[in-house]
């Protein structure tokens, strides 16, 4: 079992609708390592992410609009918040419809499978909340457009 740091910090404004904590402690010396793959609950969320310094001083850990909405906290706010490595691997379900439309794409399905496990799980929890038919199906068409373009995000 690994350690498990928990502490309060004050969210903060990153710009565009983005928010962050800052990490109150030494990330590198804690874990040995400057990028760290994290488990964490904010609040009562569960969130999965990576502690990153994103040009600041120290170490940060991104706070999701979701969250925040979620919690019902702003800018400003204090938020609790207990972290530990995570060494679990992380793997994306990608739906069936998604699957068959990457596959009949030839290069959307190969820079699919080169990304991210953040950057796939953009795209299929995007999918996945349309809530109509016609929704998800325009969704699964422009996601393989924008793969076809070498778009690694939407």
């Amino acid at each position: 079992m690994s350690d498990r740091f928990e502490f309060s910090a004050t969210i903060e404004n990153a710009g565009g609708g983005g928010a962050f904590v800052r990490i109150p402690f030494d990330v590198e010396q804690a874990f040995g390592k400057k990028r760290v793959k994290i488990k964490a609950y904010i609040g009562t969320e569960e969130y999965r992410g990576t502690l990153v310094r994103m040009g600041e001083p120290c170490h940060i850990l991104l706070i999701l609009k979701s969250i925040r909405e979620k919690l019902g906290k702003e800018f400003g706010e204090q938020i609790a918040i207990s972290l530990e490595e995570d060494s679990e691997p992380r793997e994306v379900i990608v739906p069936t419809d998604l699957r068959e439309a990457l596959a009949a794409a030839g290069p959307a399905q190969q820079l699919f499978d080169k990304l991210s496990y953040t950057h796939k799980k953009e795209y299929v929890v995007w999918i996945n909340e349309a809530k109509r038919a016609e929704t998800r199906t325009a969704r699964i068409q422009k996601a393989v457009a924008l793969l076809n373009e070498g778009k690694r995000s939407r």
